[in-house]
C-alpha cells in the first residue's frame, strides 16, 4: 500500500540506527577511557601529587629543586633539605630572627622614649627578635637611632607627646593638647612626623590629660589613618581613649597589657616577660611596652626572648597582629 515503508525495509533502518547508538557510545567510551588516561599520567607523574607511588622522595629530590613538604618524619629530610635547615639556623643567628612571626602564641613588643638618651643603641641591635621602637619628635639623636634600627631590621613608630594631667602638664616638643582644633592636631602631627624617618605607626608618650579626650583621640586617630599609620594604645591613662577612637575608625585593637620595665630590676623584667607569655598562651598575642634608656632592659629582654622561643612563643611586630 503506497504510504507505508515495507518490513524489510524498517528493518534496515533499525539496524542502522542501532550501529549509529553503538558507535556514538563506543566513541564515548573511547573519549572517558583517553581522559582517564591523561589524568592518570599526571597524578603519577614526578610532578603529580601522587608520584610518591612510583617515585621515591630521593628520585625527585635529585630530579626536581623543591623542598621538602612539611612535616616530614624525623630523619627523612633529603640532604638539600638539610642544607636549608643549616642555613635557616645561620640566618635567625645573623639578624634572621627580626622576620615577624604572628602565629599564636605570639608576643610584641614595642620600646618607648627612643631619643631620650643613645647609650643602649648597641645593646638593643643585638636582640634579636621584631621589635617596634617608638621614637620621640623634635629630639637630635632621633635620625640618626631611628636609621640604625630601621637598617638592622627594626620598625620605627612615631611616639606622640601628649598633654599630662596639670600642674606638670607638658610632656616633650611636639605635643598635642585638649581643646585644640583638628586642623591645628594635624598640623602637629605633621610637624612631628617630619622628624622621625620611616615611621609606620603611632603611639602616645605620657599624656594622662589628653589620652582621655575621646575628641583629641579621634582626631589623632583620622590623621593616622590619613597618613597610612597604624595605631597602638599604650594604656598609659586611667581612662585611655585612644582604643575606643581607633576601632571607631576601623582600626583593630592594639592595646598594651604589661609594662615590662616599670621596675628594672632583672627579676621584675622576667617576671613581667613571663606574664606576657601567659596572656599570650591564653588569648593568642600579648603586646608590651618597655623604654629604650632603662640599664637593665635590653639585655634582660633579649635573655627571654630566647627563653620564651624554646618554650614555643613567637614574637612578631605590634603593627601585625591586634588583641
Amino acid at each position: 500500500m503506497e504510504g507505508f515503508e515495507s518490513k524489510p525495509d524498517i528493518e534496515a533502518i533499525r539496524l542502522r540506527r542501532r550501529r549509529r547508538t553503538l558507535w556514538r557510545r563506543i566513541r564515548s567510551l573511547g573519549v572517558l577511557l583517553l581522559t582517564i588516561s591523561l589524568v592518570a599520567a599526571f597524578l603519577f607523574s614526578p610532578w603529580g601529587p601522587w608520584s610518591g607511588v612510583f617515585f621515591s622522595a630521593h628520585e625527585k629530590s635529585e630530579n626536581a629543586d623543591v623542598q621538602q613538604p612539611e612535616g616530614q618524619a624525623p630523619g627523612e629530610a633529603t640532604e638539600a633539605a638539610q642544607t636549608d635547615f643549616t642555613q635557616t639556623e645561620n640566618d635567625t643567628a645573623s639578624g634572621g630572627g627580626r622576620a615577624s612571626d604572628p602565629i599564636p602564641p605570639t608576643i610584641a613588643i614595642v620600646v618607648d622614649d627612643v631619643g631620650l638618651d643613645a647609650a643602649n643603641l648597641e645593646k638593643w641591635l643585638m636582640v634579636d627578635a621584631p621589635i617596634t621602637f617608638s621614637a620621640l619628635p623634635y629630639c637630635a639623636a632621633v635620625p640618626e637611632l631611628a636609621e640604625s634600627l630601621y637598617g638592622a631590621g627594626f620598625r620605627i613608630m612615631l611616639h606622640i607627646p601628649t598633654e599630662n594631667e596639670p600642674p606638670r602638664s607638658f610632656s616633650a616638643n611636639g605635643q598635642i593638647a585638649v581643646g585644640m582644633s583638628r586642623e591645628t592636631v594635624f598640623s602637629t602631627l605633621d610637624g612631628d612626623l617630619a622628624t622621625v624617618p620611616h615611621v609606620t605607626g603611632i603611639n602616645n608618650h605620657q599624656g594622662g590629660r589628653g589620652c582621655n579626650d575621646l575628641q583629641l583621640m579621634t582626631y589623632e586617630c583620622e590623621w593616622a589613618r590619613e597618613r597610612g599609620l597604624f595605631v597602638m594604645d599604650s594604656d598609659s591613662s586611667t581612662h585611655s581613649q585612644v582604643t575606643t577612637a581607633a576601632q571607631s575608625l576601623g582600626f583593630p585593637r592594639r592595646e598594651s597589657q604589661v609594662f615590662i620595665d616599670h621596675h628594672n630590676e632583672p627579676e621584675s623584667i622576667r617576671s613581667q616577660m613571663h606574664r606576657l607569655a601567659a596572656i599570650a598562651r591564653q588569648e593568642g598575642t600579648a603586646i608590651g611596652i618597655c623604654h629604650f634608656h632603662r640599664p637593665n632592659t635590653p639585655s634582660v629582654i633579649g635573655e627571654m626572648i630566647r627563653t620564651l622561643r624554646a618554650e614555643g612563643i613567637h614574637f612578631a611586630f605590634v603593627e601585625d597582629i591586634h588583641n
